[in-house]
């Protein structure tokens, strides 16, 4: 089975991420699925392999889905500082970088600061372990490649005594018997030299014949000379094992190897060199800590200053898009709250909301109803529309719960958000029914043995029906006919 997915228009969100994700900018957007019957499958965007984790995140830029039950990014206190500051555009998005920038270099001192080790005594333990481990590389002198040099004599020393008698034969049959090869070469090549007038061929092999003697005599002259080094002392070899044991001894504590052992003195000298300049490093890092922090408080302030004036921006937008859906006593507000200062500030933001009068505002998880939430989304959906949103929208019976003329200022509203993206609303309200542009009718049948859902584009006429029979039944008369096509025809379609 393969299904694929293919976007046009895409926000400026979703450009960002693909370049994140290292897919090339383009006007159209394929995504991919196969799966194959032994369980495998692969996902690709615009051709490249992909994880289910990314695609996932792709998938939220380019499709946000509202319903009555469904806990959506928009109603997510988490999400709300960063809704908030892209509501407040490019000053508080500069204000930001500018916030972050700061955090990272106080937080760079603070590592200095502390790689210094703590306070003075501290510091003196550490300077004294540290001149220990020092003093115990410098005094051992390595050398890198020396063990394994170490270690092949001491082998070679080790089996001396086998070596020899090896050597011994090796030369007895080589040149030291009356049967030996070069004694066999040589009887070869004068019975050879004999018939060279006869034959090329003959002369061409005794020449090869002298070249392999002389290249055996330099082997026999090599095996002498091994033989001949081969005498050594016990002196030697303890010397050699004491060194071997504290290389060993000095890898083991120092990294696994010469190499390691000698990387490990480099950093020890340059940390031991800033312990003692410690004094006056510190006083230095901490000067500028208090010089950072002091500008990274003043930036966080202005940011959240700024941030509160488009707080008010957008409570004063929600109330009003609110009240134009029915809801005339609703109080919106952006709740602030002060938190230690990192890269996004010290803002933590959650937006709060009553419906009705005298009620409490409380997070939109606790206060609203289903019908009361619906509306509260597509009023936020609407005034955050425009700020990198996702292009295609999807509301799932979000107009449960309401009627009349409200009803129709939501149809109104979803409506107007075609203005920039594809809108698929799955309703059962006329008043939103009529706003459609195309329309899809979506009903289940069942036979003897299974259910099955069918999906059938519908022309005109049908979508005057549909919208006939929502409002009147399955009975449609001519009168709920009428009223249908005069609802189609008051907004245009």
């Amino acid at each position: 089975m393969r299904v694929d997915a293919l976007f046009s228009n895409s926000s400026l969100f979703v450009n960002e991420f693909l370049q994140e994700i290292g897919v090339e900018e383009c006007e159209e957007i394929l995504i991919s699925r196969q799966l194959s019957v032994d369980g495998k499958g692969s996902l690709r965007v615009n051709g490249l392999p992909m994880t289910v984790v990314l695609v996932k995140k792709l998938g939220a830029l380019l499709v946000d889905s509202y319903s009555q039950h469904e806990s959506t990014a928009l109603l997510n206190s988490k999400n709300h500082l960063y809704m908030l500051d892209k509501f407040g555009g490019e000053e508080i998005a500069q204000l930001k970088s500018r916030v972050a920038e700061e955090v990272s270099n106080l937080n760079e001192l603070k590592r200095k600061l502390a790689e210094l080790g703590g306070d003075r005594f501290e510091r003196e333990r550490t300077k004294s372990l540290l001149e220990y481990q020092i003093e115990e590389i410098e005094k051992a002198d390595l050398q890198v490649g020396e063990d394994e040099e170490i270690k092949e004599r001491l082998h070679f020393i080790s089996n001396a005594e086998k070596i020899y008698e090896g050597l011994n034969l090796a030369l007895q049959l080589l040149k030291d018997s009356s049967s030996s090869a070069l004694s066999s070469l040589q009887e070869s090549e004068s019975v050879l030299g004999a018939l060279t007038s006869f034959s090329s061929e003959i002369d061409s092999c005794k020449d090869r014949l002298s070249s392999a003697r002389y290249e055996l005599d330099d082997i026999v002259d090599t095996l002498k000379g091994v033989q001949e080094n081969l005498s050594f002392d016990e002196r030697e070899f303890d010397r050699l094992d004491r060194r071997y044991d504290l290389i060993k001894l000095l890898t083991k504590k120092y990294g696994g190897s010469v190499e390691k052992c000698l990387e490990f003195y480099n950093d020890s000298k340059a940390r031991f060199d800033q312990l003692c300049d410690a004094d006056g490093l510190i006083e230095k890092y901490e000067a500028e800590i208090k010089n950072i922090s002091e500008k990274l408080n003043k930036i966080a302030t202005e940011l959240s200053t700024k941030r509160k004036e488009v707080a008010g921006k957008i409570e004063d937008k929600i109330v009003s898009e609110l009240r134009e859906l029915g809801m005339k006593s609703t109080i919106f507000k952006v709740n602030f709250a002060v938190k230690e200062i990192s890269s996004s500030g010290i803002d933590d933001v959650e937006f709060v909301f009553s419906a009705n009068k005298g009620q409490e505002v409380k997070s939109l998880s606790k206060t609203a109803s289903g019908g009361e939430m619906s509306r509260f989304m597509l009023a936020l959906k609407n005034i955050f529309a425009e700020i990198g949103s996702a292009r295609t929208l999807i509301f799932d019976e979000i107009d449960s719960g309401i009627s009349g003329e409200t009803g129709n200022i939501v149809g109104s509203k979803i409506g107007a958000l075609t203005s920039f993206a594809q809108v698929i609303c799955i309703t059962h309200l006329p008043q939103v029914a009529c706003y459609g542009d195309c329309f899809h009718f979506v009903s289940k049948k069942e036979d003897e043995k299974s259910t099955y859902t069918q999906v059938k584009t519908l022309d005109e006429s049908e979508i005057v029906y549909q919208i006939a029979r929502m409002t009147g039944g399955d009975n449609v008369s001519e009168l709920a006919l009428s009223h249908a096509r005069e609802m189609r025809a008051k907004i245009g379609k």
